[in-house]
C-alpha cells in the first residue's frame, strides 16, 4: 500500500546565517543561501483581535544577484497564542504579507502574498514542527533592500518566518515593481478591501495609464484576489465564482475566474466548512495568484492603458460583498539563458506539506518543469532514481515556450533496495540535445522513507457522513498497472462500512 512518507528538502548549499548585515560575504557563490530569520516560534504572540506580527527586517543592501528569493512561513498550534482559547485559532482569518516601502515623505504598501488560517478545532498542524508554506518572491528583489517594515500573520498560531536569498543568476533581472492600483480601503475586519458594488460599478480601479520602462525587455501583470462576505442569495463574495478581466489599450485581453477547489486541501481534517470551494482561497492555504506576460502586446517606453473589470452582480444584494486584491506590474531585463529547463518541483515522491494529500506514493514520480530560457524546448532527457541506485531515463518530447510550465509523469523507477531515508534524485540531463545553460536549477533531491507494509488481507472501516453528502465520495484502490482492483461508490449516509480487502504482493494506491 502507498503509505510511504517522503521527506522533501530544498537542498541548498551551506546556510549563511545573517548576524551582521554589513558583513554579508561578498564571496557568496552560486547556490549559497543567505537566511534572514526575523520571526521565530519564540517571538511573543501579538496582543489584540486578529493582531498581526510587525517587524523591521534588515534585507541585504549590497548588489548580490539572487537566483531565487523564498519566503518560508511555518505555523504551529500552541497554548501561548493570544487569538482565542484554542491552540490554533478557531476561525479562518485572512492576512497579507505586506511590505512597507518608503516613497519620499510617505510609504507605499506592497502585497507579497496572502494567506487564510485553517479552522483550528481538532486540528493537527504538523505537531512541534508546524506546517510550512513557501512563497516565491524573487520578482520583488528590487524592493527587498535595507531595513523595511513588514506586517504579516496573526495571533491564532505561532509564526516562524524566514527569507532565503539564494545566490546565482535569475531567469531575468527584475528592474521595477509597481502597484497598478492601491490595495484598497482599510476595514476593521478585512484590512485593505474593495466593495463588490464599487468594483462592478467602476467607481474604483478605473482605467489607468502607465509609461513602460524604455530599457525593459519584458513586462508582466500579477493579480492576487480573494472574495469574502456572505451577501445575497449565493453568499457573495466568499461562495460565488466570478470572472475577472484585464483590458489593455481598450482590448479585453485576459479573463480568469477566482475559484479554488478546497476538497483537496492539504491541511485536513479541520473543523468548520473547510472542504467547500471558495473564491480564490481555502482555510489553510495561500490565496491564488495569477500572472500574465504582456511583453508581446506592448512596446518599451510606450504608454499602456490598463483597466480591471469584474463580472456584474447577479443580485443587487451581492453589492456588499468584499474583495481583497493587489494588482502589480513587473518590468524585466532580457532572459539570461537561451537553453534552461528549470526543475521547479518534485511533486512526488515528496513530503513537503503542500503535497501531503498525494503522498506518500511509490507510483509514477511527477515533476514540474519550466522553460526558463529564451529558446523553445522541444525535448529533454531526464534521469531519476535512488541516489547510488539504478537510474532510469525518460525522454520527454513536446513544445515549451519561455516561462511555460508542464507537469511530467515519469515511469515508475526501480525501487528495489529501498531503505529508510534514502535519497531520490531527479535531473534534467540534456535539453534539445545539449547541456543546460544553468544546470544549478536542473536537479532536485528528496528523502524517501520506507512505506508501511500491510498484510495481503485486511479490512477498511469507512464511516460516512450525512446530509446526502456520502454519495459525493468514492473509495478505490489501484495497482501499479493502473488497474482498479476495488471501488466503492453510491455510499449511503451515516453508515459504517467494513470492507474486506485481499491483494497480491505489490504497491497500491488508495484514493478517497
Amino acid at each position: 500500500m502507498p503509505f510511504m512518507s517522503v521527506k522533501a528538502d530544498l537542498l541548498y548549499r551551506p546556510f549563511v546565517f545573517l548576524l551582521f548585515l554589513g558583513l554579508v560575504s561578498a564571496e557568496m557563490k552560486s547556490g549559497d543561501t543567505l537566511v534572514i530569520h526575523p520571526i521565530t516560534f519564540e517571538t511573543p504572540s501579538p496582543e489584540g483581535w486578529n493582531a498581526p506580527y510587525r517587524v523591521i527586517v534588515s534585507f541585504p543592501s549590497e548588489n548580490t544577484t539572487w537566483n531565487k528569493i523564498w519566503l518560508v512561513q511555518t505555523l504551529k498550534c500552541d497554548p501561548s497564542t493570544k487569538g482565542d482559547k484554542y491552540d490554533c485559532g478557531e476561525w479562518d482569518y485572512i492576512w497579507d504579507v505586506l511590505l512597507h516601502v518608503p516613497a519620499g515623505d510617505s510609504t507605499e504598501v506592497f502585497k507579497l502574498g496572502s494567506y487564510v488560517t485553517p479552522y483550528g478545532k481538532r486540528l493537527y498542524l504538523g505537531g512541534d514542527q508546524g506546517w510550512t508554506w513557501t512563497y516565491d518572491i524573487t520578482d520583488y528583489a528590487p524592493l527587498l533592500k535595507g531595513d523595511l517594515d513588514l506586517t504579516m500573520g496573526n495571533n491564532q498560531e505561532l509564526l516562524d518566518l524566514k527569507f532565503l536569498f539564494i545566490a546565482g543568476t535569475p531567469v531575468r533581472d527584475v528592474l521595477t515593481v509597481e502597484n497598478v492600483y492601491s490595495p484598497g480601503k482599510l476595514d476593521e475586519h478585512y484590512s485593505y478591501m474593495y466593495r463588490y458594488s464599487a468594483l462592478a460599478g467602476d467607481s474604483v480601479l478605473q482605467a489607468k495609464e502607465l509609461i513602460l520602462r524604455p530599457d525593459a525587455a519584458g513586462y508582466r501583470l500579477k493579480a492576487i484576489i480573494s472574495g469574502h462576505g456572505h451577501e445575497g442569495p449565493d453568499n457573495c463574495c466568499e461562495w460565488t465564482d466570478k470572472w475577472h478581466a484585464y483590458w489593455l489599450n481598450g482590448n479585453k485581453t485576459y479573463t480568469w475566474n477566482i475559484w479554488k477547489d478546497c476538497g483537496n486541501n492539504a491541511v485536513y481534517p479541520q473543523g468548520g466548512t473547510w472542504p467547500y470551494d471558495r473564491a480564490g482561497w481555502c482555510p489553510g492555504t495561500k490565496v491564488d495568484e495569477y500572472s500574465f506576460e504582456i511583453t508581446d502586446l506592448v512596446e518599451p517606453g510606450a504608454t499602456v492603458t490598463i483597466n480591471y473589470e469584474i463580472e456584474p452582480p447577479l443580485d443587487e444584494r451581492e453589492n456588499l460583498g468584499i474583495y481583497r486584491m493587489a494588482h502589480q506590474l513587473f518590468s524585466y531585463g532580457t532572459p539570461h539563458f537561451s537553453v534552461n529547463a528549470e526543475l521547479k518541483e518534485v511533486i512526488n515522491p515528496s513530503s513537503e506539506d503542500d503535497y501531503s494529500r498525494i503522498n506518500p506514493t511509490l507510483f509514477e514520480p511527477r515533476i514540474l518543469v519550466q522553460n526558463s530560457g529564451s529558446d523553445v524546448i522541444r525535448n529533454m532527457r531526464i534521469t531519476y532514481g535512488m541516489l547510488d541506485g539504478v537510474q532510469s531515463t525518460y525522454r520527454w518530447r513536446g513544445l515549451l515556450v519561455f516561462l511555460e510550465q508542464t507537469e511530467i509523469a515519469l515511469p515508475i523507477p526501480d525501487w528495489s533496495g529501498l531503505n529508510q531515508d534514502q535519497t531520490f534524485v531527479v535531473e534534467i540531463a540534456a535539453v534539445n540535445g545539449m547541456r543546460d545553460d544553468y544546470p544549478q536549477d536542473s536537479r532536485r533531491t528528496t528523502r524517501v522513507q520506507i512505506p508501511a507494509v500491510l498484510p495481503e488481507a485486511f479490512t477498511i472501516y469507512l464511516q460516512t457522513n450525512n446530509f446526502g453528502r456520502a454519495r459525493e465520495n468514492t473509495l478505490s484502490i489501484r495497482n501499479q498497472a493502473d488497474s482498479t482492483v476495488l471501488k466503492m461508490d453510491n455510499l449511503e449516509d451515516d453508515q459504517l462500512y467494513k470492507i474486506p480487502v485481499q491483494l497480491d504482493t505489490g504497491f497500491y494506491e488508495l484514493l478517497f
